[in-house]
């Protein structure tokens, strides 16, 4: 009898695509990324303590390869540094009127999805001769680490989502002159991705059902009873890819005396093709009809069968202008930076056949950045800094999703260098990064399978950072 139902379900639902919960599996996205979006700014914790204002302008230390190339220019000896950045996010769902999905319980508010992340980094500066200088700098541009409990009223749109990123850029300055210093770097980059959320089968079943019917298969009046059958089942689903990619840094330097100076500097955008697979873990229905309707809809070929998946990506280019100026003792510094968030409009996933397996609209936004800050040098061995800037979002209220609670952010940032010796200098920063609360409403239009997550992000963001350099 159970071979008969399966083999009459497997006929009517044969060519039936399902359009239920993989919309969302590739929602690039975090609040560990600290500039707009899920891009790092965390490279350097001398740049850390004035809330990174003069990024471009400052050059003081090895950590220009990442910020302007051209800096490297200034500096006059041999230098490695490392810097270990720890940050710890905070980021709540505050339910207000969610809805529950078919067949499911609604759920928790899903815990602080945040915690700690490390973002490390090295650097290595080699002055040539009076013109040229190289460097070599690794480090994370962009991230992301968010995670929700299990069980949540969100869990169809996210669970886990992590993206890491991997850079390795060597780098060359030329000093045309006294005034004026230009500097290149090639950017080979490395993306890994793995983002999950629960998938609906009971909607799978009732999607199921509803071909069944029309097919002549069940009848109508049995369906209520069938869905009630098949009540809370619930699977899981997980995109992973990765891919690795080239792109360059550029940047120029020009000092109109020893005590002030302005810096430029560009990052190209790098594009992705992230090759990687989807995976369904269906649940076990003890329904014979809702089993075998799980069953056709997990077949090789269905639309939540696992296989090769692949999502094109392009991350966003960043231009940055940066003021120094000294006055005795006092550094002052200023940022102006502008990052292309809107070459992210869509995120499109793609079987190995070709078939569209899911197109999430982003519709992302172009983002500011401004930021001024401030040193003191206390005396031969200490130097004191602060500074405060403000982040936009790149993220509409319309398309804001779990995956990515972006919102404007007003940073607070402090640091010192101590310098032991001559060889040795030491640097620590703290920030504090003030999110504002946004609203959340996720809904594409399927609430039967996914549920309607209504409701506020409330997030903000410590930031604390060491930094050790070595001259030679």
């Amino acid at each position: 009898m159970n071979k008969q139902i399966s083999s009459s379900v497997k006929r009517a639902l044969a060519g039936r695509r399902y359009v239920l919960p993989v919309g969302l599996l590739l929602c690039c996205a975090s609040s560990s990324a600290f500039a707009s979006g899920f891009a790092l700014l965390e490279q350097s914790s001398s740049r850390l303590g004035t809330a990174f204002a003069g990024t471009a302008a400052a050059a003081d230390d090895a950590t220009t390869i990442f910020y302007n190339p051209a800096g490297l220019a200034k500096l006059t000896e041999t230098e490695f540094v490392v810097v270990a950045s720890g940050v710890l996010i905070k980021s709540e769902f505050n339910n207000q009127n969610s809805q529950v999905a078919l067949g499911q319980p609604l759920g928790g508010e899903g815990g602080d999805a945040g915690g700690w992340n490390a973002v490390p980094a090295a650097y290595f500066a080699l002055p040539i001769n009076d013109q040229f200088a190289f460097g070599f700098g690794i480090n994370a541009p962009f991230g992301l680490k968010l995670e929700y409990d299990n069980g949540w009223m969100g869990r169809f749109q996210s669970l886990n989502n992590e993206i890491q990123t991997y850079n390795f850029n060597p780098s060359l300055s030329w000093r045309v002159n006294k005034q004026l210093s230009f500097g290149i770097g090639a950017d080979y980059q490395r993306i890994t991705a793995e983002l999950t959320n629960s998938v609906n089968y009971t909607a799978v079943v009732a999607q199921g059902l509803q071909t069944l019917v029309a097919a002549g298969q069940v009848p109508a009046i049995a369906v209520p009873g069938l869905i009630q059958a098949n009540a809370g089942l619930e699977g899981h689903t997980a995109v992973r890819g990765d891919d690795s990619a080239w792109g360059f840094n550029a940047g120029v330097l020009f000092e109109f005396s020893d005590d002030t100076r302005v810096g430029l500097s560009y990052r190209s955008t790098i594009d992705y093709t992230l090759e990687g697979g989807v995976r369904f873990d269906a649940p076990t229905s003890t329904n014979a009809i809702g089993q075998s309707i799980i069953a056709a809809a997990s077949a090789p070929g269905a639309t939540l069968a696992t296989g090769p998946a692949t999502v094109d990506l392009k991350l966003p280019d960043i231009a940055t202008a940066s003021f120094y100026h000294r006055m005795g003792k006092v550094e002052l510094l200023a940022d102006v930076a502008w990052t292309g968030w809107s070459s992210i409009q869509e995120l499109r996933i793609v079987r190995d056949t070709g078939a569209v397996l899911s197109v999430t609209p982003e519709r992302w936004k172009d983002t500011w950045r401004y930021a001024i800050g401030a040193t003191y040098q206390l005396n031969d061995q200490w130097k004191l800094r602060g500074g405060v800037a403000y982040d936009g979002t790149n993220v509409p209220d319309s398309t804001r999703t779990a995956r990515l609670p972006d919102s404007e952010r007003t940073w607070v940032a402090i640091g010192a260098q101590w310098k032991p010796a001559d060889a040795w200098v030491v640097d620590v920063g703290y920030a504090h990064l003030f999110a504002d609360d946004v609203p959340l409403n996720q809904d594409d239009g399927n609430a039967v399978a996914r549920g309607f997550l209504i409701g506020e992000q409330t997030s903000a963001v410590d930031i604390v950072s060491a930094q050790l350099a070595y001259k030679f």
